[in-house]
């Protein structure tokens, strides 16, 4: 397009393109039955014969560009979601037992108080300690469904200085129930004074609870059934965390293709929940990695995370 204007008309429209999109100043233009569209803005000014200003002033359209790079994100996004929704599944179980837990203790300590409260000879310091627990419940029982529905929000959370150890506790506590009723042991070695690291506290959490579930998936048709969970400092500047079982351990030609999308070694496994728990921790700035070197006799899964000041 070509036309003349003058200096002052041009410049604040050049001014509101102020998004930047792969090192270009683009615009988002709204159409009808469309995203829209993502232009490119280039214009050039001279003075013509008479000393006015000239400009001549084009657009590039970025849209198809922006689609193709954004579709990959998209997808990811849609696979870590999915991931969540399936770990939940897993997790039924052991929700309602871990709901079921403070509930039941509220029921208990309601009914002591009320029978409190019906004696001639009221003990007030015995009532109020009975109320407290109520509320302790109360409020233990709120957080568990909070947690719950933290993970299955799409929503993106601002990464901050976490306990990779409080994770690890709060991950195993969802999984007590399974463990439980597979008969399966658990042993916790957590160093500690770990150094906390940054991230988000759910995703890092679905990582764990991942792993857990394939430990407990690989030993399904063993006997002795263990988990080790550990949580260390490798070295200053890095937590390092660890899981191992005594199941069968993996075939060693599966282990270059472990963490690749849809590739699965289950009947009825989608091949997804690995591949997204190689990239919330790569997200991390961590890597996760896997082998035979369980000190169980089995599987052991492991990732670093980079360290973030005192714990």
């Amino acid at each position: 397009m070509r036309a003349t204007v003058t200096t002052e008309a041009i410049h604040p429209d050049l001014r509101r393109f102020s998004k930047k999109f792969s090192g270009k100043w683009v615009r988002r233009l709204p159409m009808p039955a469309c995203s829209g569209k993502y232009l490119h803005p280039v214009a050039h000014g001279s003075r013509d014969g008479e000393g006015r200003w000239e400009h001549i002033g084009g657009a590039r359209d970025l849209t198809p560009r922006r689609v193709s790079e954004e579709a990959p994100r998209k997808a990811r996004s849609e696979l870590a979601h999915e991931a969540r929704i399936t770990s939940l599944g897993v997790l039924t179980a052991s929700i309602a037992h871990e709901v079921n837990q403070p509930l039941a203790a509220i029921i208990c300590n309601g009914e002591t108080s009320l029978r409190c409260l019906a004696r001639p000879d009221l003990d007030v310091e015995q009532v109020r300690e009975l109320t407290k627990r109520v509320v302790a419940d109360a409020r233990r029982a709120c957080e568990i469904i909070n947690r719950i529905r933290a993970m299955a929000t799409r929503r993106a959370r601002q990464p901050t200085p976490q306990s990779l150890a409080d994770i690890v506790e709060e991950s195993m506590l969802f999984l007590r129930h399974e463990f439980q009723s597979k008969d399966i042991s658990i042993s916790l070695d957590l160093a500690p004074g770990l150094p906390r690291v940054v991230g988000d506290r759910t995703r890092l959490q679905q990582v764990i609870v991942n792993l857990a579930i394939n430990a407990v998936q690989a030993m399904a048709r063993s006997g002795g059934r263990k988990i080790l969970v550990r949580a260390i400092l490798s070295d200053l500047e890095t937590v390092c965390f660890m899981i191992e079982d005594s199941g069968t351990g993996i075939d060693p030609t599966h282990l270059p293709r472990l963490f690749d999308g849809f590739f699965t070694t289950k009947e009825t496994g989608m091949g997804i929940g690995l591949a997204i728990s190689r990239s919330i921790i790569e997200s991390h700035d961590g890597h996760i990695r896997a082998d035979n070197n369980s000190s169980l006799g089995g599987a052991r899964f492991s990732f670093d995370l980079p360290a973030n000041g005192a714990g």
